[in-house]
């Protein structure tokens, strides 16, 4: 019997350069890519020998190169430091140039970032499509084999979502000392720039990472003994009381606290993501938004525009889409709308739950959902004092916990998860709350 022929045992120090390159240009991500550059010295050499396109190459593995400019102006704009008015406008007129798109330096400390990034991006991107399609937008019927997402529906999502990162990041609230941009001059130097569907398509991340962050933060107000102390307000239907703003100032904090929140299966988890973090913030998105509408209002309806309102009144996308499907749906919805409700308006809340704004126009007509004018729903508010009444007496229940030493999560009926410290001093409560 013939015995097999020993391979060889080649060192990688005997590899050609030009293999190893190829090597590293095969690996999945930028994570992966600094991981075996660190493992051995010959990788080291033969990705010092082309570094900037051995990088690039490994980012097109995992990132679309049509994101690659949106990922790097994401990266950008975190990089803003020390943050200043002049800096954001300088880095605005960058991007609009479309200096982003220009052909970049790639290095493995850009490609880790850009690479984090679009893993957070890719986790909503799929489910937000996840969510938005699981109902047939026309006739309420639950859908559970929609038809795949195409690379232009995928993009479109994928872009919003970066554009809600890089408004985070240059319009967050970072100290009280900020001479922050108010929403009206968001809307100069950034709303303005795009055109109202493409606004849509923010308004529709922002709702659905809303009600994705609300779930869990809701939560966590209803049954946390110190945030019940606090008096830390929830509820689902608070997107114009001042309890929106403390959960707006959790939306700023971007889509990778985001996605650690959301995914977060402990008490603990969430405890230590949502207890220091807990701030207000009146200037961020939902006004922003809100702001971005026209104020001069003159109550004529884009069914009525003449072709010199539409110059003036109906912005140019700023990106390049070849499909007119979210145009045409933008235009459909506002029909019978007045410039001041073009964008994030209260009565399409449930059309941007669909993502009416991000799906291509053969996904649209197969839904046959240009039959007919959009009719808005009516919202029941019936439940509010109800809902209202329950929380203040949990309010006083976990208040009183409080005052004992308890810490933890309470539930009513269910103490056995509280944790006893010693017994706090009264302190005089004040009510805070504002209810509409």
């Amino acid at each position: 019997m013939k015995q097999p022929i020993p391979r060889p045992n080649l060192p990688i120090q005997s590899f050609p350069t030009e293999l190893l390159q190829l090597i590293l240009c095969a690996l999945p991500d930028a994570v992966t890519l600094r991981a075996v550059v660190l493992s051995h010295s010959s990788f080291y050499r033969a990705f010092v020998a082309g570094k900037h396109l051995i990088t690039l190459q490994v980012l097109l593995n995992q990132i679309p190169p049509d994101l690659l400019p949106d990922a790097l102006a994401v990266l950008e704009s975190s990089r803003l430091r020390p943050w200043s008015r002049e800096l954001v406008q300088k880095f605005l007129t960058n991007y609009y140039e479309g200096r982003f798109s220009q052909l970049h330096a790639w290095t493995i400390s850009d490609a880790v970032p850009v690479s984090a990034i679009y893993d957070d991006v890719a986790f909503f991107m799929s489910d937000f499509a996840l969510v938005a399609l699981n109902t047939h937008p026309v006739t309420g019927v639950t859908d559970v084999s929609p038809s795949p997402l195409t690379s232009h529906e995928m993009l479109r999502i994928s872009q919003a979502f970066y554009r809600f990162e890089l408004y985070s990041n240059i319009f967050r609230e970072r100290s009280w000392k900020d001479n922050r941009f108010t929403p009206e001059e968001q809307r100069d130097i950034f709303f303005d720039k795009y055109s109202p569907w493409e606004n849509e398509q923010l308004a529709c991340v922002h709702d659905y990472l809303y009600r994705r962050m609300v779930a869990v933060y809701n939560e966590f107000a209803a049954h946390d003994i110190e945030w019940g102390e606090e008096q830390v307000t929830y509820g689902a239907d608070d997107w114009h009381t001042p309890a929106s703003a403390w959960k707006q100032g959790t939306l700023s904090l971007g889509l990778n606290y985001l996605r650690r929140l959301v995914t977060a299966k402990t008490y603990k988890e969430r405890y230590q993501l949502l207890a220091p973090n807990r701030h207000s913030d009146f200037y961020f998105l939902h006004e922003g938004l809100i702001a971005s509408n026209m104020v001069d209002d003159d109550d004529v309806e884009l069914c009525e525009y003449s072709s010199e309102d539409e110059r003036r009144y109906i912005h140019s996308p700023i990106l390049n889409d070849p499909n007119p499907g979210p145009a045409k749906a933008w235009r459909w919805a506002h029909e019978h709308v007045s410039r001041d409700c073009f964008v994030q308006y209260e009565y399409h809340r449930e059309l941007r739950q669909r993502g009416y704004v991000m799906w291509d126009l053969e996904r649209l007509e197969h839904w046959d959902l240009f039959r007919a004018p959009w009719e808005n729903a009516s919202e029941a508010k019936s439940e509010l004092v109800e809902e209202y009444e329950a929380m203040i007496k949990s309010f006083d229940t976990r208040s009183e916990i409080w005052h004992r030493g308890g810490r933890g999560w309470w539930s009513e009926g269910d103490e056995s998860k509280i944790v006893w410290k010693k017994e706090e001093p009264y302190r005089p409560r004040i009510k805070v709350i504002n209810w509409p």
